[in-house]
C-alpha cells in the first residue's frame, strides 16, 4: 500500500496501512544515459490474404472488422509510424506476401531487421498453411545467416481462426508448433517461437498485440508490474491492467496471468465508457479522458470493474469484489500514488517530461 511520509495527509481511518515499496528501480547501464532515436519496429510477414493489412487497420486505425474484407493486397512495402504514447511508440512494416527478403536482389529489406524488432508470421489457418509454414522457416533461416535473429522476438499468428471450433483451433495450434519447431530444429535453430490463436472478429487480436508491445520494451515491463503489485495487493484486487485506450492493448499486468475473458471484460469497459462519454462529448477522439476520469461498473456476479485514466492516452483497468469498495478513498489514494510513481519512473527512463 502507498504511504506518505506526512501522516497529516492521511484519513484516520486508514492510519494502520502497511508500508510499501518504493518505485522499483530502472537499470541505468553506464554509457547508457541517452535513449536511442531508433523506434522499435513491429513486421508483418504472411502469405497473400493473410490477414497481416487487416491486423494492421483494425488495431491501429480503428477500421471494422466487417470492412476489412474490401481491402486489397500488400503488394509493395508499407510502413507507418504508430505514435500513441512512450509505449505504444513504433514503426510497422506489412511486407507484401511475395516478399521474399534474402533471395531477391531487388527487394533486401536486411536493414530493417536491425534494432529492436518483433517479427510477426500471420498464417491463414482456413487454407493450406505449407507454403506459409515454409516461409517462416526460410525467413529465420536467412536472418540466423546474417545473424540477425538474436535481438527478434519472433511470433507466429494463427489467424481467422474465428471459423474454427475449439478442438479444431486446438489441433491447429499442436500441428503448427510442432512442425515449425521441428523444421527449425533441422536447420540447427534453437528459438522461443511464440504462437497466438487471432482474429479481427473479437479480442483476441488486440490481446496478442498486446504481448508483443510488452516484448519490446522489457526494461519497463518488470518495473510497471512491480508498481500495479504493489497497487493490487493492498487494495484486494483481482487484477490490475495498464490500457493504452486507443489500440485497448495492455502495456503492462501485475505478475498474474491474465484470462482471456477477464481481459475481455476490460475492453467492454473501455468501450462502454468511449460510447457514453461520446453522447456528451466533442467527437474528437478521446477527449473525454483527463485528469479526473474516473468510471465504475458493478456485475450481477459481484464484480466491480474501475477505470482511472492516468496521462497520454493510458488508463488503468482494476477487476474487484464489490466489498472492496467500503475503502473507496484508499483505494483512490493509492492509484494516486501509483500515478505519480510511473510518473517518476517515466521522467528517469526517457529522461524528459512526460505528457500530461
Amino acid at each position: 500500500m502507498y504511504v506518505d511520509d506526512d501522516d497529516d495527509q492521511i484519513p484516520n481511518s486508514y492510519s494502520q496501512r502497511p508500508q510499501v515499496l518504493n518505485t522499483p528501480p530502472l537499470d541505468d547501464p553506464e554509457g547508457e544515459d541517452d535513449i536511442t532515436d531508433v523506434k522499435p519496429k513491429i513486421l508483418l510477414f504472411g502469405l497473400r490474404r493473410s490477414g497481416k493489412t487487416s491486423i494492421r487497420k483494425v488495431v491501429f486505425h480503428k477500421m471494422s472488422a466487417n470492412e476489412t474484407i474490401f481491402l486489397e493486397s500488400t503488394t509493395k512495402l508499407e510502413h507507418e509510424d504508430v505514435s500513441r504514447n512512450c509505449f505504444i511508440d513504433y514503426v510497422i512494416y506489412d511486407f507484401p506476401g511475395q516478399a521474399d527478403a534474402f533471395e531477391d536482389s531487388a527487394m533486401d529489406y536486411s536493414h530493417i531487421f536491425e534494432g529492436k524488432c518483433a517479427l510477426i508470421f500471420v498464417i491463414d489457418v482456413l487454407e493450406e498453411y505449407k507454403d506459409a509454414l515454409d516461409k517462416i522457416v526460410m525467413t529465420l533461416v536467412g536472418l540466423d545467416n546474417k545473424r540477425l535473429l538474436d535481438n527478434i522476438e519472433v511470433f507466429v499468428f494463427i489467424h481467422k481462426v474465428d471459423g474454427l471450433s475449439d478442438d479444431q483451433r486446438a489441433e491447429a495450434l499442436k500441428d503448427i508448433n510442432f512442425k515449425v519447431n521441428d523444421e527449425l530444429s533441422e536447420a540447427g535453430i534453437q528459438i522461443n517461437l511464440k504462437t497466438q490463436l487471432t482474429s479481427v472478429y473479437d479480442y483476441s487480436i488486440f490481446e496478442a498485440l498486446s504481448i508483443v508491445g510488452q516484448k519490446l520494451i522489457p526494461e519497463l515491463l518488470s518495473t510497471f508490474e512491480a508498481l500495479l503489485n504493489a497497487l493490487k495487493e493492498p487494495c484486494g484486487m483481482d487484477r490490475v491492467l495498464l490500457f493504452d485506450v486507443a489500440t485497448k492493448c495492455y502495456i503492462a499486468t501485475d505478475t498474474e496471468s491474465v484470462p482471456t475473458n477477464k481481459y475481455e471484460m476490460c475492453c467492454d469497459m473501455l468501450d462502454l465508457v468511449a460510447d457514453v462519454s461520446n453522447i456528451y462529448t466533442t467527437p474528437e477522439c478521446f477527449s473525454f479522458y483527463d485528469s479526473k476520469s474516473f468510471s465504475s461498473v458493478h456485475l450481477d456476479n459481484g464484480t466491480v470493474i474501475l477505470t482511472k485514466y492516468i496521462c497520454n492516452n493510458l488508463t488503468l483497468v482494476c477487476l474487484l469484489q464489490d466489498s472492496c469498495l467500503a475503502e473507496l478513498g484508499l483505494i483512490e489514494y493509492n492509484i494516486a500514488k501509483f500515478s505519480q510513481g510511473m510518473d517518476d519512473v517515466l521522467k528517469s527512463h526517457f529522461k524528459r517530461k512526460p505528457v500530461k
